[in-house]
Protein backbone atom coordinates (compact mmCIF):
# COMPACT_ATOMS: atom_id res chain seq x y z
CA UNK A 1 0.00 0.00 0.00
CA UNK A 2 1.46 3.52 -1.25
CA UNK A 3 -0.02 6.49 1.15
CA UNK A 4 0.87 9.96 -0.37
CA UNK A 5 1.01 13.42 1.43
CA UNK A 6 1.33 16.38 -0.18
CA UNK A 7 2.08 20.48 1.86
CA UNK A 8 -0.71 21.88 3.10
CA UNK A 9 -1.04 25.51 4.79
CA UNK A 10 2.06 24.03 7.04
CA UNK A 11 0.55 20.44 6.84
CA UNK A 12 0.11 17.43 5.19
CA UNK A 13 -3.04 16.20 3.37
CA UNK A 14 -3.37 12.88 1.72
CA UNK A 15 -3.12 12.61 -1.90
CA UNK A 16 -2.26 10.84 -5.05
CA UNK A 17 1.42 10.11 -5.35
CA UNK A 18 2.54 12.39 -8.17
CA UNK A 19 3.74 15.51 -6.40
CA UNK A 20 3.71 14.05 -3.39
CA UNK A 21 6.35 15.05 -0.54
CA UNK A 22 6.00 11.92 1.33
CA UNK A 23 5.53 8.72 0.17
CA UNK A 24 4.91 6.44 2.99
CA UNK A 25 5.25 2.77 1.42
CA UNK A 26 3.29 0.07 3.62
CA UNK A 27 3.94 -3.37 3.13
CA UNK A 28 4.59 -2.77 -0.92
CA UNK A 29 4.49 -5.29 -3.44
CA UNK A 30 6.57 -5.45 -6.46
CA UNK A 31 4.43 -2.91 -7.88
CA UNK A 32 4.50 -0.34 -5.61
CA UNK A 33 7.92 -0.90 -5.47
CA UNK A 34 8.58 -0.08 -8.74
CA UNK A 35 6.58 2.62 -9.10
CA UNK A 36 7.87 4.40 -5.61
CA UNK A 37 11.39 4.04 -8.01
CA UNK A 38 10.25 5.39 -10.77
CA UNK A 39 8.87 8.64 -8.57
CA UNK A 40 12.09 8.81 -6.54
CA UNK A 41 14.58 7.75 -9.12
CA UNK A 42 16.25 5.78 -6.50
CA UNK A 43 15.76 1.90 -5.80
CA UNK A 44 13.88 1.09 -3.37
CA UNK A 45 15.55 -1.13 0.05
CA UNK A 46 13.86 -4.86 -0.32
CA UNK A 47 12.86 -6.44 2.75
CA UNK A 48 16.00 -8.60 3.07
CA UNK A 49 17.85 -5.68 2.57
CA UNK A 50 16.35 -3.78 6.09
CA UNK A 51 17.12 -6.92 7.77
CA UNK A 52 20.79 -7.18 7.33
CA UNK A 53 22.53 -5.12 10.78
CA UNK A 54 25.46 -4.48 9.28
CA UNK A 55 25.66 -0.77 9.05
CA UNK A 56 26.82 -0.19 5.81
CA UNK A 57 23.50 -1.87 4.61
CA UNK A 58 21.18 0.57 6.85
CA UNK A 59 22.97 3.94 5.94
CA UNK A 60 24.51 4.77 2.84
CA UNK A 61 24.06 6.88 -0.24
CA UNK A 62 22.72 6.09 -3.83
CA UNK A 63 23.63 8.93 -5.90
CA UNK A 64 23.67 11.79 -3.52
CA UNK A 65 20.78 10.46 -1.95
CA UNK A 66 20.61 8.92 2.04
CA UNK A 67 19.04 5.81 2.53
CA UNK A 68 18.65 4.93 6.34
CA UNK A 69 16.84 2.27 8.00
CA UNK A 70 16.17 2.24 12.12
CA UNK A 71 14.37 -0.72 13.94
CA UNK A 72 10.83 0.99 15.58
CA UNK A 73 8.79 -0.94 17.74
CA UNK A 74 5.27 -1.16 16.89
CA UNK A 75 2.47 -3.13 18.55
CA UNK A 76 3.28 -1.77 22.21
CA UNK A 77 0.90 -3.63 24.94
CA UNK A 78 2.35 -3.56 28.38
CA UNK A 79 5.50 -5.24 28.50
CA UNK A 80 4.77 -6.80 25.05
CA UNK A 81 6.24 -4.86 21.44
CA UNK A 82 7.50 -5.91 18.02
CA UNK A 83 10.56 -4.50 16.44
CA UNK A 84 11.04 -4.14 12.77
CA UNK A 85 13.28 -2.28 10.58
CA UNK A 86 12.02 1.26 8.88
CA UNK A 87 13.59 2.67 5.76
CA UNK A 88 13.73 6.48 5.11
CA UNK A 89 14.79 8.10 1.47
CA UNK A 90 15.30 11.54 1.46
CA UNK A 91 15.51 13.76 -1.42
CA UNK A 92 15.76 17.71 -1.96
CA UNK A 93 12.30 17.44 -2.89
CA UNK A 94 10.45 13.68 -1.42
CA UNK A 95 10.57 11.97 1.36
CA UNK A 96 9.98 7.78 1.28
CA UNK A 97 9.23 5.91 3.93
CA UNK A 98 8.91 2.02 3.72
CA UNK A 99 8.15 -0.40 6.63
CA UNK A 100 5.97 -3.73 6.94
CA UNK A 101 4.72 -2.95 10.53
CA UNK A 102 2.80 -0.14 12.01
CA UNK A 103 4.37 1.93 14.18
CA UNK A 104 2.27 4.73 15.61
CA UNK A 105 3.82 7.71 14.64
CA UNK A 106 3.30 7.15 10.76
CA UNK A 107 -0.98 7.19 11.65
CA UNK A 108 -0.56 9.92 13.88
CA UNK A 109 2.69 12.00 12.30
CA UNK A 110 0.54 13.53 9.54
CA UNK A 111 -2.63 14.68 11.31
CA UNK A 112 -0.64 16.66 13.82
CA UNK A 113 2.51 17.99 11.10
CA UNK A 114 0.93 21.51 11.55
CA UNK A 115 1.47 21.42 15.15
CA UNK A 116 4.86 20.28 15.04
CA UNK A 117 7.48 22.15 16.24
CA UNK A 118 9.06 22.58 12.13
CA UNK A 119 6.16 22.13 10.50
CA UNK A 120 6.07 20.87 7.22
CA UNK A 121 7.58 22.63 4.74
CA UNK A 122 9.80 20.18 2.76
CA UNK A 123 11.07 16.95 3.00
CA UNK A 124 13.63 17.54 5.31
CA UNK A 125 10.96 19.11 7.76
CA UNK A 126 8.84 16.33 7.13
CA UNK A 127 11.09 13.96 7.79
CA UNK A 128 12.07 15.72 10.94
CA UNK A 129 8.60 16.16 12.12
CA UNK A 130 8.25 12.46 11.73
CA UNK A 131 11.67 11.41 13.69
CA UNK A 132 9.71 13.94 16.38
CA UNK A 133 7.00 12.31 16.84
CA UNK A 134 9.20 8.92 16.70
CA UNK A 135 11.49 10.17 19.59
CA UNK A 136 8.61 11.71 21.60
CA UNK A 137 6.59 7.68 21.00
CA UNK A 138 9.98 5.97 22.24
CA UNK A 139 9.85 8.31 25.28
CA UNK A 140 6.53 7.62 25.86
CA UNK A 141 7.33 3.57 25.60
CA UNK A 142 10.68 3.72 28.14
CA UNK A 143 8.12 5.74 30.49
CA UNK A 144 5.96 2.96 30.52
CA UNK A 145 8.39 0.22 30.82
CA UNK A 146 9.79 2.40 33.42
CA UNK A 147 5.80 2.46 35.62
CA UNK A 148 5.64 -1.13 34.90
CA UNK A 149 9.19 -1.93 36.46
CA UNK A 150 8.50 -0.22 39.43
CA UNK A 151 5.22 -2.16 39.81
CA UNK A 152 6.78 -5.22 39.01
CA UNK A 153 9.57 -3.60 41.80
CA UNK A 154 6.59 -3.20 44.49
CA UNK A 155 5.09 -6.38 44.22
CA UNK A 156 8.68 -8.17 44.64
CA UNK A 157 10.19 -6.25 47.63
CA UNK A 158 6.94 -5.17 49.48
CA UNK A 159 3.87 -7.36 48.41
CA UNK A 160 0.33 -6.64 50.04
CA UNK A 161 -0.26 -8.03 52.91
CA UNK A 162 -1.72 -11.57 53.17
CA UNK A 163 -0.76 -11.85 49.97
CA UNK A 164 2.54 -14.55 48.64
CA UNK A 165 4.04 -13.21 45.52
CA UNK A 166 4.59 -15.91 42.23
CA UNK A 167 7.71 -15.79 41.70
CA UNK A 168 7.30 -17.68 38.27
CA UNK A 169 4.83 -15.36 37.06
CA UNK A 170 7.34 -12.71 38.16
CA UNK A 171 10.19 -14.49 36.30
CA UNK A 172 8.13 -14.37 33.36
CA UNK A 173 7.25 -10.45 33.88
CA UNK A 174 10.54 -9.71 34.54
CA UNK A 175 11.63 -11.28 30.85
CA UNK A 176 8.97 -9.39 28.96
CA UNK A 177 10.40 -6.14 30.85
CA UNK A 178 14.20 -6.98 30.07
CA UNK A 179 13.23 -7.83 26.63
CA UNK A 180 11.10 -4.42 25.91
CA UNK A 181 14.59 -2.37 27.31
CA UNK A 182 16.54 -4.35 24.79
CA UNK A 183 14.44 -3.76 22.01
CA UNK A 184 14.11 0.18 22.94
CA UNK A 185 17.95 0.49 23.72
CA UNK A 186 18.20 -1.23 20.36
CA UNK A 187 15.67 0.76 18.54
CA UNK A 188 17.45 4.22 20.55
CA UNK A 189 20.80 3.24 18.85
CA UNK A 190 19.62 2.81 15.27
CA UNK A 191 18.04 6.11 15.03
CA UNK A 192 21.37 7.82 17.51
CA UNK A 193 23.22 6.44 14.03
CA UNK A 194 20.60 7.29 11.35
CA UNK A 195 20.84 11.23 13.03
CA UNK A 196 24.39 10.66 13.36
CA UNK A 197 24.84 9.81 9.36
CA UNK A 198 22.24 12.62 8.66
CA UNK A 199 23.99 15.55 10.05
CA UNK A 200 26.30 15.82 7.34
CA UNK A 201 23.96 15.56 4.60
CA UNK A 202 21.86 18.44 5.93
CA UNK A 203 24.88 20.47 6.14
CA UNK A 204 25.79 20.03 2.45
CA UNK A 205 22.45 20.92 1.52
CA UNK A 206 21.93 24.70 1.61
CA UNK A 207 18.01 24.35 2.76
CA UNK A 208 19.03 21.66 5.20
CA UNK A 209 21.71 23.76 7.25
CA UNK A 210 19.40 25.36 9.34
CA UNK A 211 17.74 22.14 10.49
CA UNK A 212 20.85 20.85 11.85
CA UNK A 213 20.49 22.07 14.92
CA UNK A 214 16.86 20.81 15.27
CA UNK A 215 18.60 17.05 14.24
CA UNK A 216 21.14 17.71 17.15
CA UNK A 217 18.56 18.50 19.30
CA UNK A 218 16.61 15.13 18.88
CA UNK A 219 20.23 13.15 18.47
CA UNK A 220 20.63 14.59 22.72
CA UNK A 221 16.71 13.65 23.41
CA UNK A 222 17.69 10.22 21.87
CA UNK A 223 20.58 9.90 23.81
CA UNK A 224 18.88 10.80 27.18
CA UNK A 225 15.96 8.10 26.44
CA UNK A 226 19.25 5.45 25.70
CA UNK A 227 20.76 6.41 29.10
CA UNK A 228 16.89 5.94 30.76
CA UNK A 229 16.69 2.67 29.52
CA UNK A 230 20.07 1.49 30.46
CA UNK A 231 19.05 2.14 33.56
CA UNK A 232 15.94 0.59 33.61
CA UNK A 233 17.85 -2.36 32.38
CA UNK A 234 19.83 -2.48 35.81
CA UNK A 235 16.86 -2.24 37.43
CA UNK A 236 15.35 -5.43 35.58
CA UNK A 237 18.86 -7.26 36.68
CA UNK A 238 18.74 -6.64 40.45
CA UNK A 239 14.75 -7.81 40.04
CA UNK A 240 16.15 -11.03 38.05
CA UNK A 241 18.70 -11.48 40.81
CA UNK A 242 16.14 -10.93 43.80
CA UNK A 243 13.38 -12.56 42.46
CA UNK A 244 15.72 -15.65 42.05
CA UNK A 245 16.89 -15.09 45.41
CA UNK A 246 13.66 -15.09 47.16
CA UNK A 247 13.26 -18.80 45.35
CA UNK A 248 16.53 -20.10 46.97
CA UNK A 249 15.65 -18.78 49.90
CA UNK A 250 11.86 -20.65 49.74
CA UNK A 251 13.59 -23.86 48.54
CA UNK A 252 16.12 -23.41 51.29
CA UNK A 253 13.81 -23.09 54.04
CA UNK A 254 11.57 -26.09 52.85
CA UNK A 255 15.10 -28.31 52.80
CA UNK A 256 15.42 -27.23 56.61
CA UNK A 257 12.30 -28.88 57.30
CA UNK A 258 12.97 -31.28 55.73
CA UNK A 259 15.86 -31.69 57.38
CA UNK A 260 15.41 -31.34 60.48
CA UNK A 261 12.02 -33.78 60.34
CA UNK A 262 14.53 -36.03 59.57
CA UNK A 263 17.10 -35.19 62.16
CA UNK A 264 13.91 -35.29 64.57
CA UNK A 265 13.27 -39.26 64.10
CA UNK A 266 16.64 -39.98 63.68
CA UNK A 267 16.91 -41.10 67.35
CA UNK A 268 13.46 -43.04 67.42
CA UNK A 269 14.75 -44.59 64.39
CA UNK A 270 17.52 -45.74 65.78
CA UNK A 271 16.01 -46.81 68.91
CA UNK A 272 13.62 -49.10 67.09
CA UNK A 273 16.21 -50.83 64.66
CA UNK A 274 18.04 -51.70 67.95
CA UNK A 275 15.62 -53.30 69.07
CA UNK A 276 14.13 -55.26 65.98
CA UNK A 277 17.13 -56.88 65.69
CA UNK A 278 16.31 -60.57 65.91
CA UNK A 279 19.23 -61.71 68.54
CA UNK A 280 18.36 -64.65 70.36
CA UNK A 281 19.39 -63.57 73.88
CA UNK A 282 17.35 -59.66 73.96
CA UNK A 283 16.60 -59.13 78.13
CA UNK A 284 14.13 -56.19 77.07
CA UNK A 285 12.09 -58.89 75.06
CA UNK A 286 10.90 -60.55 77.50
CA UNK A 287 10.84 -57.52 79.85
CA UNK A 288 7.00 -56.96 80.73
CA UNK A 289 7.88 -52.98 80.69
CA UNK A 290 9.95 -53.57 77.35
CA UNK A 291 7.83 -51.90 74.88
CA UNK A 292 6.50 -49.24 76.83
CA UNK A 293 9.64 -48.21 77.63
CA UNK A 294 11.14 -48.05 74.01
CA UNK A 295 8.18 -46.30 73.49
CA UNK A 296 8.85 -43.65 75.81
CA UNK A 297 12.60 -43.52 74.86
CA UNK A 298 11.87 -42.75 71.22
CA UNK A 299 9.34 -39.70 72.62
CA UNK A 300 12.03 -38.54 75.02
CA UNK A 301 14.68 -38.66 71.51
CA UNK A 302 12.03 -36.43 69.71
CA UNK A 303 11.31 -34.07 72.67
CA UNK A 304 14.96 -33.48 73.40
CA UNK A 305 15.45 -33.17 69.68
CA UNK A 306 12.92 -30.27 69.24
CA UNK A 307 14.16 -28.75 72.80
CA UNK A 308 18.18 -28.55 71.53
CA UNK A 309 16.78 -27.33 67.80
CA UNK A 310 14.54 -24.85 69.67
CA UNK A 311 17.29 -23.12 71.97
CA UNK A 312 19.67 -23.10 69.10
CA UNK A 313 16.75 -21.45 67.01
CA UNK A 314 17.31 -24.11 63.90
CA UNK A 315 13.23 -24.48 64.19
Amino acid sequence: MIRAFHLSGGGLREGDAQGAVWLDLLEPDDDERARAAELLGVPIPTREDQEEIEQSSRLYMVEGVPVMTALLPSGFDGLRANLEPASFILTPDRLVTLRHHEPRPFDSYPARAAQASLGARSSETVFLGLVEVIVDRLADITEQAGREIDGLSRASFAPEAGTTPDHQAMLRAIGLADRLVMQLRESLLTLERMLGFLLPVLEQRHSGRELRGVAKSFLRDVRTIAEQAGFLQQKTALLLDATLGFINIEQAAIIKIFSVVAVIFLPPTLIASIYGMNFAVMPELGWRFGYPMALGLMVASVVAALVIFRRKGWF
